[in-house]
């Protein structure tokens, strides 16, 4: 993983005192789905051995901070663990999360939040990308090739490309009523 605990709060919309062993296993799942088509898996390996190894490189802290990497990443994260947030597994079935001071959000309170939480993830996609772009000679590991056709960059290819495949199991919402 290439943020820690400590960033990710500071990073995303969770709370400071949020019990990150619910949501930890989806930041995994974010870097795969979200990080990976953006970034490429070169660029991706190395700030995962940078971070891993405690010797990020200037130019790499600086795409993780400046260039909102980490935050493109904690938004993702929560996008990607948010049904799990809102209900619970159990042995005895699926639950909505309840305590005995508070209720839960209704299935239209929840859609509002993802979709909220979906264009501020876009959003942040494209300021990493940005930022990316405005330095190709920071980032060689990301083709920056303007022939777009994959081939001379292979892996590297995919901030052009991104995966076509991640909202594959998303439904078009046009006439869907939610009350």
């Amino acid at each position: 993983m290439i943020i820690n605990e400590k960033y990710f709060k500071q990073y995303s919309p969770i709370p400071l005192n949020y019990n990150m062993a619910e949501i930890k296993n989806y930041i995994g799942v974010a870097q795969e789905i979200w990080l990976s088509p953006l970034i490429g898996d070169d660029l991706l390996d190395e700030l995962e051995e940078q971070v891993k190894d405690n010797n990020v490189s200037p130019t790499n802290a600086a795409l993780l901070t400046d260039g909102k990497l980490w935050q493109y990443l904690a938004f993702a994260t929560c996008l990607e663990g948010l049904p799990f947030i809102w209900s619970h597994f159990s042995e005895t079935g699926i639950s909505l999360g309840k305590s005995d001071n508070s209720d839960s959000i209704t299935l239209k309170d929840l859609t509002y939040i993802e979709q909220h939480l979906r264009r501020q993830t876009e959003f942040l996609k494209d300021s990493v990308k940005k930022y990316i772009c405005e330095r190709p000679s920071a980032f060689p590991l990301v083709c920056q090739c303007e022939c777009e056709c994959g081939s001379c960059c292979g892996s590297k290819a995919k901030l052009r490309h991104p995966n076509p495949y991640l909202q594959l199991y998303s439904t078009r919402r046009k006439c869907t009523d939610l009350k």
